[in-house]
């Protein structure tokens, strides 16, 4: 569930107001009087105040101080009602149980006592809430150049008038006043990531709030778009940039982020840790009411702030030290660092060809079955594009199944007979190891039809918190029922029953046959939490059994992609595919940026959405080369038109012929000149023109893309307008156009 936060005041005000906080530093040149040193590390130094145990982190590097809480101005230019506010360690929200209300609390307000303990490397802060009966427990440790603050499940106590529904950590950190002239920023994980420009606000901006790797209730009536695959924000200062990270209990979490509006409040941004969450529960057919849930999500949370000083105090310092995290906390490996020599597909780059093979029509009386590729088709399709130049391909097959695309959920074996059946896909194979190219299928083990059985909603499917199943057939809530002529019987199954029931048996009969890898449907798109009577799964455990899912189909086939880049599937999926090239939020952020792109190539292999499905072929091309992203085609035997009214009727331009030469060129380009840069780390970004940016892999080659009307040249380097130049590292010379 999104909670919503008003960060400023609930009307605009007019540019000329004035702040009392205006030319306030939250970067100090100097630690204030009366702190302690708590703890020292290769970059950064942690004081704490005895009394209030509030922070200062100075970080070494640049002798910059971050204050935990703005230093406020004297008199009586902030009201005695707001001290607390803006001094606070935390807010603590809470709620009464069965309530549909939550209220805010700080740390200085309604806290009765703290008690401070050092510790080895930072210390540790017992608040008490007496008049609430709560209490909590921030335990700090600091890294080379980070600040990690944890809340253990056994610190947090409770009582049924003062249910913790939610905690923000250092929510002041980096703020800014209002109305302050700065070239400052948020960065935000919107799709492959997005900016937010603070400076002077004169409108309104809705706060930006959303749950980490996306929203925790699904609608088959409206589908979540807005795709957030990493739980961090960031702030970048002229100084400085701070960047906030999620750790333990990621999936717990929700980005918080606003514009001031009014004099006395400030722009800031934080992460909530998730307690407990509203949920639309039904009161009689048609009408539901959100309450608070009563049992509280258990489990650990904990984050890192990590601060960045100099030249990477920016973005793309944020998402190349993000990138450090995943491999020194996630333990993630460079592409190819543990595999043998003339390994599998995860090591290379390639072109990846969907194949549309079969689905059903339904009928007056009968559904039918329509082949648009069959699996001798399929062979074909790739013997010619390997004719044409393209020898790095991998090939999907989407709709293999028995009863193609969709038609036999949640069975999917055998391979359908009309389609060449498991004689045929076992020939697919050997043609295509013959061609040194490896076959993928796509598989879908989360989606499920109540008429092909195999599974009992009530005790096999995903139930959600209102004890109602992930359904078209069951409104979850107000104003989401799907309408009668969209609805297909259609559930969601629990991954732990799918890995049993299912994966467990059919990855083994794949590999027999001499399939290479398997591309995950909804793996990284979808986290949900499932009180399923005997499997249930709070988030963070419905995200480790996907990455379970991955790693079994690994350690199985060979090759594991997930659809969806949510940060859990890191580690566990060697490819990533059906990455978003735009942010979705345009309300409050102002310019999309590859961060994802930056913290993750040369970890995992990146491809967005198809390229004959693209909206705007030239710029999404160019978008593709910037991000450092390969190319994917999603192609048919036949003319797609065969699979109008039946349940892939998704394409309209594919027949794989119509598309070899552009692929080819695409193929030049994102294989044959870049190809070499997929497991090295992006190491610049820089943007040389409004709309001219420059791209930089660890061995020197540089990707320049113009999205500008106008030729765009400096110190030898030329762009012809909507193009892009490829610049080889070393001593390669030119290797574009």
């Amino acid at each position: 569930m999104v909670f919503w936060l008003l960060l400023a005041g609930s009307t605009p005000v007019a540019a000329e107001d004035v702040s009392p906080f205006s030319g306030t530093r939250l970067l100090a040149e100097a630690v204030p009087e009366g702190y302690e040193l708590a703890a020292r590390s290769e970059h950064l130094e942690l004081h704490m105040h005895p009394q209030s145990a509030q922070l200062a982190i100075r970080d070494l590097r640049s002798s910059q101080v971050w204050l935990s809480s703005p230093p406020l101005p004297p008199g009586d230019a902030v009201p005695e009602s707001l001290h607390g506010k803006f001094n606070t360690i935390f807010f603590a929200f809470f709620t009464r149980g069965q309530s549909t209300q939550m209220r805010r609390e700080d740390s200085v307000s309604k806290v009765s006592s703290l008690e401070i303990e050092q510790t080895a490397d930072g210390a540790a802060v017992r608040y008490e809430m007496e008049a609430l009966g709560a209490g909590l427990t921030l335990r700090y440790r600091l890294g080379p150049d980070y600040l990690e603050v944890t809340i253990a499940e056994a610190d947090l106590v409770e009582t049924e008038e003062n249910l913790f529904v939610g905690v923000e950590l250092l929510p002041y950190l980096g703020a800014v006043p209002h109305g302050e002239e700065t070239p400052a920023y948020y960065v935000l994980p919107d799709g492959p990531g997005a900016l937010t420009y603070i400076g002077r606000q004169v409108g309104y901006r809705k706060p930006y709030s959303t749950v980490s790797y996306g929203t925790d209730r699904y609608s088959f009536a409206r589908p979540s778009e807005q795709r957030t695959p990493l739980p961090m924000y960031g702030i970048a200062h002229p100084q400085g940039a701070v960047m906030g990270v999620a750790t333990v209990g990621a999936g717990e979490t929700s980005i918080e982020a606003g514009i001031s509006i009014d004099p006395m409040t400030f722009s800031r941004a934080s992460l909530r840790l998730i307690y407990r969450r509203l949920t639309q529960f039904p009161l009689r057919k048609g009408v539901f009411k959100a309450f608070f849930e009563t049992d509280r999500v258990a489990g650990d949370r904990g984050m890192r702030f990590f601060f960045l000083a100099g030249e990477e105090a920016n973005w793309v310092g944020m998402a190349q030290r993000f990138r450090q995290h995943l491999i020194e906390y996630r333990g993630l490996e460079r592409l190819g660092a543990s595999s043998e020599a003339g390994a599998g597909a995860e090591e290379s780059a390639a072109l990846r060809l969907r194949l549309i093979l079969g689905a059903q029509k339904p009928g007056l009386i009968w559904r039918s079955f329509v082949t648009a590729t069959s699996f001798a088709q399929a062979a074909e399709i790739a013997a010619a594009y390997v004719d044409a130049g393209m020898t790095d391909l991998d090939v999907v097959l989407v709709g293999w199944e028995a009863d193609g695309y969709q038609g036999n959920l949640p069975r999917r074996w055998p391979p359908d007979r009309r389609l060449g059946g498991a004689r045929g896909l076992e020939r697919l194979a050997n043609q295509l190891d013959g061609l040194d190219v490896p076959l993928f299928v796509e598989a879908d083990y989360t989606l499920a039809f109540l008429q092909n059985g195999g599974f009992f909603p009530l005790t096999d499917g995903v139930i959600q918190p209102n004890l109602l199943p992930v359904s078209d057939l069951v409104a979850s809530a107000a104003n989401v029922e799907v309408p009668r002529e969209l609805r297909k019987n259609r559930f969601f199954l629990n991954p732990t029953f799918a890995r049993g029931r299912y994966l467990e048996r059919e990855a083994p009969r794949l590999a027999r046959l001499g399939v290479d890898g398997m591309e995950l449907r909804w793996s990284g798109e979808l986290l949900l939490k499932d009180v399923n009577p005997r499997f249930p799964l709070e988030r963070t455990d419905f995200a480790a059994s996907w990455r379970e899912m991955l790693m079994l189909i690994g350690d199985t086939l060979g090759s594991a992609a997930a659809q969806g880049g949510n940060g859990y599937v890191l580690g566990a999926a060697d490819t990533i595919t059906q990455l978003p090239l735009y942010r979705s939020d345009y309300l409050f952020s102002d310019e999309t940026v590859p961060f994802y792109a930056i913290a993750t190539h040369g970890l995992v292999r990146l491809y967005g959405e198809a390229t004959n499905l693209d909206s705007d072929p030239q710029r999404d091309f160019l978008t593709r080369l910037e991000f450092g992203m390969l190319p994917t085609y999603e192609l048919t035997y036949r003319q797609p038109i065969v699979l109008n009214r039946t349940t892939y009727n998704e394409l309209y331009s594919a027949q794989y012929e119509e598309w070899i030469e552009q692929a080819a060129n695409e193929y030049a380009v994102s294989i044959g000149q870049l190809g070499h840069t997929v497991n090295q780390f992006i190491v610049g970004r820089r943007q040389l023109a409004p709309q001219v940016f420059a791209t930089s892999y660890e061995d020197g080659t540089t990707v320049y893309v113009n999205y500008g009307d106008e030729p765009f040249e400096d110190s030898g380097i030329r762009v012809e307008p909507l193009w892009y130049l490829v610049v080889a590292g070393k001593n390669q010379g030119l290797a574009g156009e």
